[in-house]
């Protein structure tokens, strides 16, 4: 960092000795859009929530960094962007600093910004800091305009450059801030790239997302072309932290393709997501462009009689020769099903790319997608993103596979988003398949070539050849990154705590009365019905609510009411009506439950039953729970039976341990947990369900369960 005039240097320089700096930057090679102009700006906008009469206390320099510990609380994750990758000379520069985490930031200081150069150092100093507490709070943000001029001081104080543009080149914007509580440190918080200088495309990752796990949300880029140069292809990284393709670049792996991909997260984090714009410019007088080449060939029982004599391998083969420097290939065999022959990636060992071409049988059915998709995925994971990429397809067409219609469009949006152009060579087309080859070459800006006989392929790729040398230019790669913010879901739980009862109710005894039983859930009527004694066998007198779900999570009561004044009397006026209600359980046995009516006893014309579960419920309880969350997520669940027996179980997403933080590769958690208990004594118990995902959010079920 630097201060403007020797006083200031020399403040630093004593600061520099009695503290580390604290770096929160992109991982190294990461490209990010860039920084913001301080305080002394008139541009200098903060915005956002951002108190300095705000409270705060000693900030250790942890509070900068994501805390993946969910015993911990969320922490402010601050990050600067400029909107634009690259710059026209004297163009102004609009840099963001935004808190992407779930945090708070604490600061003692407006952080402010330093723009430096790898070779001339810094081009604008901080000249100094405007002391106060500062807070930003999560999504909050300070933008500054700056525009491109010298604001430096050499070590004798005097200004460099005054009024001056800055020269083109890379640059740097680093952002400070001062941590401590009372005697405040400067730290580096935040740090990103950006150029000045002949810009092919000027872009912009978009704004920065927030979601959450699970849930899928689109990127919307803008995307800019300043120069002599057109746009092939538009593609996403997800994770810095991998080098999918083994390049030794973390931030230029094909995770997605397109100008406006969907995609979901699987765990809550903060993640840095890069674009890669590659285009192609037109150069007068460059050298030819390389190319990388995969020959996907038909090896199809077809060829037996459509290349008898294998004049397609030939041919390739001949076109390999051609290959020059720097160019590179690869063989892709398909029939039903599609391979890289030998596992060769596209490499420069033009012998080893004729000797699998020699591989290449006649056997089997013919799947046209699955040799387009193995071409495109060897281009996407070891294409070099500064040569021409290529597909020569060659094939008799005779396929009946019916995903071809399905997949070939799919195949040519794939082709297109990833900027590759295919050539179509037929073998004894029909006009039908015909139709089809030459749209996937005309979509991918490719040509087709309707080859009668296979004796014509040598002409055919001695113009592929001329054309693909033609191409006079060089291709580039432009990139930016934006955060996506994902925060966290709980676990849904559902309880399948019910048990199938089918209720009834009997009667005997004197003649003409009626009975009504009536059945309440958490006090509310859902269940009615009712029966009159008539003359005959009570067992052929009884009435059924029917099976009824028993949901011990909640809680039932049965009322079973005499109505003997306004019924005919027959009998004895002392007459009593036994009275049952019965429980058919699901393994066949029946409970039956007593009271006996008596006209003469008022007293006895209500039967409550308090705890209808209680009835059939007995000491050893099974409940099912359902539960799932749409994050990558390790689960715990916690079964508090009320009688200080707890049951805990980890399931791990992954099958086999705890996984790391973030974990957003794997899959939604989805699974059935069963919680068994047998009590030892009658009673009514408080059931606690607890499910906590591994990143601290839970869900919480309580009920009771009553067992006789």
């Amino acid at each position: 960092m630097s201060w403007g005039g020797p006083a200031k240097a020399l403040a630093f320089a004593l600061v520099m000795m009695s503290t580390a700096l604290v770096a929160l930057a992109a991982p190294a090679g990461t490209p990010q859009t860039a920084a913001i102009p301080g305080p002394t700006d008139p541009a200098a906008v903060p915005t956002g929530s951002i108190d300095p009469t705000g409270p705060g206390g000693p900030v250790d320099a942890t509070v900068q960094g994501f805390l993946a510990d969910p015993a911990l609380p969320p922490t402010g994750q601050p990050r600067v962007r400029t909107d634009k990758n690259c710059y026209l000379p004297g163009q102004a520069v609009t840099i963001t600093l935004k808190n992407v985490g779930g945090g708070t930031l604490l600061y003692d200081s407006l952080p402010d910004y330093e723009i430096e150069n790898d070779t001339i150092g810094a081009v604008r100093m901080i000249e100094r800091f405007q002391p106060g507490r500062f807070r930003f709070e999560p999504g909050a943000s300070m933008s500054w305009v700056w525009d491109q001029k010298w604001l430096a001081w050499d070590a004798e104080g005097r200004q460099i450059n005054k009024g001056m543009f800055v020269p083109r080149g890379e640059y740097f914007v680093n952002i400070w801030a001062q941590i401590g509580f009372p005697i405040p440190d400067t730290n580096l918080i935040a740090r990103a790239k950006f150029s000045i200088g002949e810009c092919m495309a000027q872009i912009n990752a978009g704004d920065d997302i927030v979601a959450t796990e699970g849930q899928a949300f689109q990127f919307h880029p803008v995307i800019q072309i300043t120069g002599d140069a057109v746009v092939r292809s538009v593609t996403w990284d997800l994770d810095p932290a991998v080098d999918s393709n083994g390049d030794g670049n973390f931030t230029n792996d094909i995770d997605l393709a397109g100008t406006n991909p969907s995609y979901a997260f699987g765990d809550d984090g903060i993640y840095t997501v890069t674009m890669n714009l590659k285009g192609f410019g037109t150069v007068s007088g460059m050298d030819r462009t390389p190319q990388d080449t995969v020959f996907a060939i038909d090896s199809s029982d077809s060829m037996a009689w459509k290349d008898p004599l294998d004049h397609r391998k030939i041919a390739v083969k001949d076109y390999v020769d051609w290959l020059v420097p720097d160019d590179r290939g690869a063989v892709v065999d398909f029939d039903s099903v599609a391979r890289l022959v030998g596992g060769d990636h596209l490499g420069l060992d033009y012998a080893r790319i004729k000797a699998n071409v020699d591989t290449i049988d006649a056997s089997g059915d013919l799947f046209l997608s699955a040799g387009l998709f193995v071409s495109l995925y060897e281009l996407r994971d070891y294409g070099d993103g500064n040569h021409k990429w290529l597909i020569i397809f060659i094939t008799g067409a005779e396929t009946e596979n019916p995903r071809d219609p399905f997949y070939i469009p799919r195949a040519i949006e794939f082709a297109k988003d990833l900027g590759v152009t295919i050539y179509t060579v037929g073998l004894n087309v029909d006009a039908e398949m015909g139709s089809t080859m030459r749209h996937i070459a005309s979509e991918t800006g490719g040509k087709y070539f309707p080859a009668a006989t296979a004796t014509n392929l040598r002409k055919i790729y001695e113009d592929i050849a001329s054309e693909v040398n033609q191409s006079q230019g060089q291709f580039f790669t432009v990139s930016d990154a934006l955060t996506v913010t994902v925060d966290n879901v709980p676990p849904a739980v559902a309880l399948d705590a019910s048990v199938p009862v089918n209720v009834s109710l009997r009667v005997a005894g004197e003649k003409w009365h009626d009975v009504n039983l009536t059945l309440f859930k958490d006090g509310e009527e859902f269940a009615r019905a009712s029966v009159t004694r008539t003359p005959g066998s009570p067992d052929n007198q009884s009435v059924s609510l029917g099976t009824i779900e028993f949901d011990l999570e909640s809680t039932y009561e049965a009322r079973v009411e005499y109505t003997p004044l306004d019924d005919p009397v027959s009998g004895s006026e002392n007459g009593a009506n036994p009275a049952w209600i019965i429980l058919g359980l699901a393994n066949g046995t029946e409970l039956w439950f007593h009271h006996t009516f008596n006209v003469n006893q008022p007293d006895t014309w209500v039967w409550d039953v308090a705890d209808v579960e209680g009835l059939f419920v007995g000491r050893s309880v099974a409940l099912f729970a359902a539960i799932t969350d749409p994050g990558s997520d390790d689960v715990t669940v916690t079964w508090d039976w009320g009688d200080g027996t707890i049951d805990i179980r980890t399931v791990f997403n992954d099958g086999v341990g705890p996984d790391p933080y973030p974990s957003p590769w794997g899959l939604p958690v989805a699974f059935t947990d069963l919680g068994a208990h047998t009590y030892a004594a009658a009673g009514s118990y408080v059931v606690i369900l607890t499910v906590f995902d591994d990143d601290g959010g839970s869900t919480v079920l309580s009920f009771t369960v009553t067992v006789g």
